[in-house]
């Protein structure tokens, strides 16, 4: 029988819903350094950085394709091709979004990297050498590979390899990346020509696949495929040689594994889903948050960017002005990184949906009194000002909060199917609205558009006050037992904490 030694005042108090915070702020400045973690979810997110410069390209091009002297084509691109074109990489991340989930979860991460890299490399080249508009719609098509795999990789690989107390801000880099790789064609694409961008883009993959060569497989992964001594060695970089923390994890994840209440043997279906209590209300409030990102507005108010700063008399030029929202896209992750595990995610979404619902408002009243005939001439400044914010704010929660929450959610022998359903419907929905919502606007009016998306985000903030649990510093265990509504609040609280703090012998 080992000493019952009295808990501290502080340690009673580190019982929070359910759980023990993993250690003091000085135990962790002792322990293993976070730089590898980081450095993996910078690597790993080149991906997202490939999939912004496919996304940002046709930006900076579609003045040359529309022009009677084409760099590609005889006859000049027409608003609806341009729409379509745009419309295909959505299509082509529809289709091949459970392709990259089943690779994902049954044949490693490591796999479905290679597998994002090569196919855009053969993509740019029909882009660079395509001499008619079916070659580069079947290139735009098959690159929305990259959007696929991205949505699918970069967050569950970020969620397994990092620790609790830094997986909210590494998974802001997946939308980091992104907004980067669009700021970078924009500023590359607008003072190239189209043959040199294209090879510059080109290039981004190959560096994606060299540096993720150098990477580990996800130690989760590694467990789930019972391979402990090889999830050991990932976890051995993963926490900087730290033994102790390894072992921690290990226990983690196999806690998870084990604690699943479904036969791993069994294949799951898509009726599992809505069966077990807490995979139902994950799926609630996944297809809730894949809606709200969707919806937001987002391309209806870029789509108009360089026509808002053209009606504010702002001397910019269409690049500058591209240029000047890609960095404010930027910033507005930037402050995401640094207080989503702070102020966790459930505030920065309904904050978000708030600001994006007051600009996207702002913006419908301009455009019915703009179309309406009134002179708004001396009121140019506000739909800037609307501009600027809601690309801050739409950075700050609803862009990315869903592919944080999304990966926490679920158990891990649901995850896959779960995921891939909510990312085919992302997919379907941005499908739709990239190809739909310029023929709307043409018959309904900007303003209808721009009001029926600040109906949403009104909707969107509600949903998130109502619907979305706060997941920040929890532990992915943690997390499925709440959404079960199993939280163990019985386990006496000397025994929690001995047991977090490596001491067995409890009376």
């Amino acid at each position: 029988m080992g000493d019952n030694k009295k808990l501290s005042k502080e340690e009673e108090g580190s019982l929070v819903n359910g759980r023990v915070e993993e250690e003091s702020v000085e135990e962790r400045g002792v322990r293993g350094s976070k730089l590898p973690q980081y450095v993996a979810a910078i690597i790993v997110n080149l991906a997202a950085f490939t999939q912004g410069t496919i996304v940002g390209w046709p930006s900076p091009v579609m003045p040359a394709l529309q022009s009677e002297e084409g760099p590609v084509f005889d006859q000049p691109m027409t608003d609806d091709e341009v729409s379509l074109m745009g419309a295909l990489l959505c299509a082509g991340a529809t289709i091949l979004t459970p392709v990259y989930s089943y690779l994902a979860n049954n044949k490693s991460r490591k796999l479905t990297g290679y597998l994002i890299g090569i196919p855009p490399v053969i993509c740019w080249l029909m882009t660079i050498y395509a001499k008619t508009k079916v070659v580069l719609y079947v290139a735009r098509f098959f690159i929305g590979c990259v959007g696929a795999g991205n949505t699918v990789l970069c967050p569950i690989y970020v969620t397994e390899i990092a620790e609790d107390s830094v997986r909210g801000s590494l998974g802001t880099y997946v939308m980091l990346f992104f907004y980067v790789g669009v700021l970078f064609s924009y500023s590359i694409g607008g003072y190239t020509s189209y043959t040199t961008f294209s090879w510059i883009c080109l290039f981004v993959p190959l560096l994606f696949m060299f540096a993720f060569f150098w990477l580990p497989e996800s130690p989760f992964y590694l467990m789930m495929k019972n391979k402990p001594d090889q999830a050991r060695k990932a976890l051995t970089w993963l926490r900087s040689g730290d033994s102790r923390l390894v072992e921690e994890e290990i226990s983690k994840i196999t806690e998870v594994i084990q604690r699943s209440k479904h036969d791993r043997n069994k294949k799951p279906s898509i009726k599992d889903l809505f069966l077990d209590r807490g995979t139902r209300r994950a799926m609630v409030v996944s297809l809730g948050l894949v809606a709200n990102n969707q919806l937001c507005g987002m391309f209806a108010v870029l789509t108009f960017t360089v026509t808002i700063f053209k009606d504010s008399g702002s001397d910019l030029s269409p690049n500058l002005a591209s240029i000047l929202v890609g960095v404010l896209q930027c910033l507005g992750i930037f402050v995401t990184a640094a207080l989503i595990d702070r102020a966790g995610r459930r505030i920065l979404q309904i904050i978000s949906n708030i600001a994006l619902s007051v600009c996207l408002g702002v913006l419908g009243l301009y455009s019915y009194y703009k179309i309406g005939g009134a002179d708004v001439s001396s009121y140019g400044w506000v739909p800037v000002v609307c501009l600027c914010s809601y690309v801050v704010f739409i950075g700050l929660g609803v862009t990315i909060i869903p592919y944080i929450v999304m990966n926490e959610i679920f158990p891990p022998e649901m995850r896959g199917m779960a995921l891939t359903i909510n990312y085919v419907i992302m997919w379907v929905l941005a499908f739709v609205v990239t190809r739909y919502f310029i023929p709307v606007a043409d018959v309904f009016g900007l303003d209808v558009c721009y009001g029926f998306f600040a109906f949403c985000c009104v909707l969107g903030a509600l949903f998130a006050y109502y619907m979305l649990p706060e997941t920040k510093n929890k532990s992915l265990e943690t997390i499925l037992r709440e959404f079960r509504g199993d939280v163990e609040t019985d386990i006496p609280l000397q025994e929690v904490v001995r047991e977090k703090k490596g001491l067995n012998d409890v009376e």
